[in-house]
């Protein structure tokens, strides 16, 4: 601000068109590399006793954070992939993977034949720039915690 004549003046480093910012990554030695934003309030009530998610809900979520993809892409794995990362058979984990949907944690992304792929939902955790974030927001719900019930599974009747 020039005191004098009340004008505001930009200062010429500023302008300097050599100094760019260059794209920086965290580096957290030894494990240098992208970072996920995660609401702290969320996990918190994640790991309640009464949040309806059990230790398994917790590390196929934090399976999903650490695999996804940047951005809003989902996981492209089978429920047999995952399930040889975890331990798990497939119908636990597309049980579980049930749950974390009907929560709003992950959300549905894509389907191809009777495989259904799922993101991590922005609003519970996102990998990527903040305004690639507010884009992503846009279309998601808020996730629920403590999970909703999951309805009971009909019985076929014998013929």
């Amino acid at each position: 601000m020039n005191t004098e004549t009340g004008e505001l003046v930009q200062m010429a480093f500023f302008e300097d068109d050599t100094l760019t910012r260059a794209r920086v990554r965290y580096d957290w030695t030894p494990h240098s590399g992208r970072h996920v934003n995660v609401p702290k309030v969320l996990l918190a009530k994640l790991y309640a006793k009464d949040s309806g998610y059990t230790s398994k809900h917790r590390d196929l979520f934090f399976f999903y954070l650490a695999h996804s993809p940047d951005g809003a892409q989902p996981l492209r794995l089978t429920y047999k992939e995952i399930g040889e990362e975890l331990g798990g058979r497939p119908a636990t984990i597309s049980a579980l993977l049930g749950k974390l949907h009907a929560g709003g944690l992950l959300l549905e992304a894509e389907k191809i034949g009777r495989i259904t792929f799922y993101r991590v939902n922005p609003r519970a955790a996102f990998d990527g720039p903040a305004a690639n974030q507010v884009e992503a927001v846009k279309d998601a719900r808020f996730p629920e915690v403590p999970a909703p019930a999951t309805p009971a599974k009909k019985k076929k009747e014998a013929s």
